[in-house]
């Protein structure tokens, strides 16, 4: 393994390799760890640890539905964007597979559920052992421990189906603090290239192949020659570099390209309220010593098909009142001045409400700042029979699948970034059907619980959309052109050797989170252009 910092490389220098794959996400780190005996080389925008000064070609500009406002999502650096991701991980059901013909007349994967259940065991064998190495992920089942009146409530309902949520403990940032990039980066047959952007493709029209690539940095501009191009920097990025290169390659002109934008709608529906006292349920989160486990609900499949929706679900997440809160963050803002020595805390401990606090400690703090010795001696004490939970409301926060809308899309602005670049304008849309979707989401939970004697649904009147930060679609499979822009193998079309991975492949993107799926499909790849070459 070589790293190639900026410092050492000449101007106008020219690589030569097997295989160039651009972007150093999870994407393209599932990519290689297919290709063991190629020689790959691998491009990183940003550098082995976070450089601010790069961060401002993730600048782009608005229009339809807004971004959540001072939210992180990209980053450049050895990692790309997994630096950022809580490692949630969902597979996709079987019949997510299936085609809905109200939703498209063709979107059928390129193989069938049994390939991507071994997809997914190769991931988590290859990345998440550790966590999951005794518990068959993909055939857990409810435990019957926590099986109290709340779950069987909306399972007897028929209206409502499960989805499996789970968190490793330690998370995998895919930097040099995970055992998995130390692995790839070590690799002998890997050179990594660090603070060069990917900019001009030069493409031979008559053989269609991708002769060589430029990387440019502040002060620098170099070539790679390879027999592969693999794009693997995020939906948006994939999108930009194919957008800026279209108007010097006529093969790459297609207009599909940036189109079909898609994210998964989040808003908050309302609230339940239970009309008696509420246990540890697996609806909360269950926090065991390897991995963290949460099950949330869904419309079930005969519903989705009789109303023609899209697939969606929602937590159910506990609501504390604002003193309890209030109280919380105080606890938490005085108990670190006593750990880091950094003054007198200012607070009485003596007054202090523990079972709340400890309920908050154990539900509101995300799995990657939790403590999971903490969580096993509260898990223990909250699963006693007799323990009941201070709270009685619940958020129903909820999330869907988008519909795949041509007129939700990137495409370039007017604007040059510092390498001379078109930025970029993203346009999200949704569909009446992601509104409909919603409605009846919000429509089961109201006609079901409005004069309930266990539960009661009140909605939200002012239900405002945000992001979830799972860029899709820009980039999609299609049988041909006229469709999408890559082909069952993410091979681009009409170009031989230009290979597109990630979320911005998929044509639809379920509701889940799409980490796992993303590194599945990318493992796929690898394997592919092993064989290919």
């Amino acid at each position: 393994m070589t790293i190639k910092k900026n410092s050492s490389i000449e101007n106008n220098s020219t690589f030569v390799t097997d295989i160039c794959i651009v972007g150093s996400g999870m994407s393209g780190q599932a990519i290689f760890s297919k290709l063991r005996d190629k020689k790959i080389i691998m491009i990183e925008s940003g550098d082995i640890y976070k450089n601010e000064d790069i961060q401002i070609l993730n600048n782009l500009e608005h229009k339809g539905i807004n971004f959540r406002k001072n939210f992180q999502t990209r980053i450049r650096q050895l990692g790309g964007s997994g630096n950022l991701w809580a490692n949630q991980l969902m597979v996709l059901k079987a019949s997510d597979l299936d085609n809905r013909d109200w939703v498209a007349k063709d979107f059928s994967w390129p193989f069938d559920y049994d390939e991507l259940k071994l997809l997914y065991k190769d991931v988590i064998k290859n990345i998440f052992y550790d966590n999951f190495k005794n518990f068959d992920y993909l055939d857990s089942s409810q435990p019957s421990e926590y099986d109290h009146f709340l779950e069987k409530e909306f399972l007897n309902t028929k209206m409502f189906e499960f989805n499996n949520h789970f968190w490793p403990n330690k998370i995998n940032r895919f930097n040099l603090k995970s055992e998995f990039t130390k692995k790839n980066i070590n690799s002998k047959n890997l050179d990594f290239i660090s603070s060069f952007t990917a900019t001009e493709m030069k493409i031979d029209e008559n053989t269609q192949n991708v002769e060589y690539i430029k990387i440019q940095s502040k002060n620098k501009i170099c070539k790679i020659k390879a027999k592969i191009f693999v794009l693997a920097c995020g939906a948006i990025e994939n999108a930009k570099i194919l957008l800026n290169n279209q108007h010097k390659n006529k093969i790459l002109q297609n207009n599909n390209i940036g189109r079909y934008f898609m994210d998964h709608p989040r808003v908050s529906l309302g609230t339940l309220r239970a009309k008696k006292k509420l246990p540890l349920s697996i609806l909360f989160g269950i926090k065991n010593k390897d991995y963290d486990f949460r099950k949330s609900l869904s419309l079930s499949k005969k519903i989705q098909i009789d109303k023609e929706i899209m697939n969606s679900y929602a937590f159910l997440d506990p609501k504390f009142n604002k003193e309890d809160e209030i109280s919380f963050n105080k606890f938490l803002s005085e108990t670190k001045k006593i750990i880091k020595l950094n003054g007198i805390p200012r607070i009485n401990y003596f007054k202090l409400n523990y079972k709340k606090i400890f309920e908050q400690l154990y539900f509101n703090l995300p799995t990657q700042i939790s403590n999971s010795k903490l969580n096993n001696i509260l898990l223990n004490l909250f699963k006693r029979k007799k323990y009941n939970l201070s709270f009685d409301q619940m958020y129903v926060h909820y999330q869907a699948e988008q519909f795949p809308n041509p007129e939700s899309k990137i495409y370039l602005s007017d604007k040059n970034d510092i390498f001379n670049q078109k930025t970029v304008i993203v346009d999200w849309k949704l569909n009446k059907i992601d509104y409909k979707t919603q409605d009846e989401f919000s429509k089961m939970l109201l006609n079901k619980y409005n004069y309930h004697d266990l539960l009661m649904f009140e909605e939200n009147n002012d239900k405002e959309i945000t992001d979830a930060s799972h860029h899709s679609g820009t980039t999609r499979m299609s049988i041909n052109k006229s469709d999408g822009v890559v082909d069952k193998n993410c091979k681009v079309h009409d170009i031989n050797n230009l290979y597109i991975s990630g979320n911005s492949v998929l044509r639809v993107a379920s509701s889940i989170n799409p980490g796992l799926t993303n590194m599945a499909m990318s493992t796929r790849l690898g394997k592919f252009l092993n064989n290919l070459i």
